[in-house]
């Protein structure tokens, strides 16, 4: 699990729906890490609620056929299961990942994810994807919005050529990140007046 500090290294590339975006080539492979921005109505925890409510994993991850919990060490630690939708007649990927959050003084959090292959046994016509790391900030900004911040990188295995995959990547990430927007501004808000401590984090608007 490697993570480049924020801001070194990335190219700017073209955004979408207020979404920035900059990519960052990772050789010997073809494959571009993605760094994304964006500025959402919300507090940072609905981050954390859309991306970990596996029922409604389509909404922002259509491509996903199935995501479900293996395991949870504590509230803020899992291992879920991902089985990812190819284009015939490319194979279906499956993908294990763990992750961590790690939450801040200010209501901000950190979300790292990384890929566990061997944590579960390989399932027949399925490739497993054996490199994946993700580093999610959600920060809250003095307007009451949050700046959602997402590093990425995945190597989807099976040589596929990177002129391919890059652009759907790109596509596929640009989309999630406006669906992500808008469940986090969904959701509703609790009240923060009588709340202290994480609960308070909770409820911020």
């Amino acid at each position: 699990m490697t993570f480049t500090s924020w801001g070194q290294g990335w190219q700017p590339g073209q955004g979408e729906g207020n979404v920035s975006l900059w990519t960052q080539p990772r050789p010997p492979g073809p494959y571009l890490a993605l760094r994304l921005e964006m500025r959402v109505m919300a507090a940072p925890e609905a981050l954390l609620t859309v991306l970990r409510d596996t029922a409604r994993h389509r909404e922002w991850l259509p491509k996903s056929r199935e995501v479900r919990v293996l395991a949870r060490s504590g509230a803020d630690d899992e291992l879920v299961y991902t089985r990812l939708e190819s284009p015939w007649p490319v194979q279906d990927r499956e993908l294990i990942t763990r992750s961590h959050v790690s939450r801040r003084a200010d209501c901000g959090l950190e979300l790292k994810v990384w890929a566990e292959p061997d944590a579960l046994r390989e399932r027949p016509g399925l490739v497993r994807i054996r490199a994946s790391s993700g580093r999610w900030e959600a920060l809250p900004q003095p307007d009451g919005s949050t700046l959602i911040r997402l590093e990425t990188y995945t190597n989807p295995g099976n040589n596929l050529p990177g002129w391919i995959v890059n652009p759907i990547a790109i596509k596929a990430a640009l989309e999630s990140f406006q669906a992500i927007r808008r469940l986090m501004e969904a959701a509703p808000r609790r009240q923060a007046s009588l709340l202290t401590g994480k609960e308070k984090c909770m409820a911020r608007p």
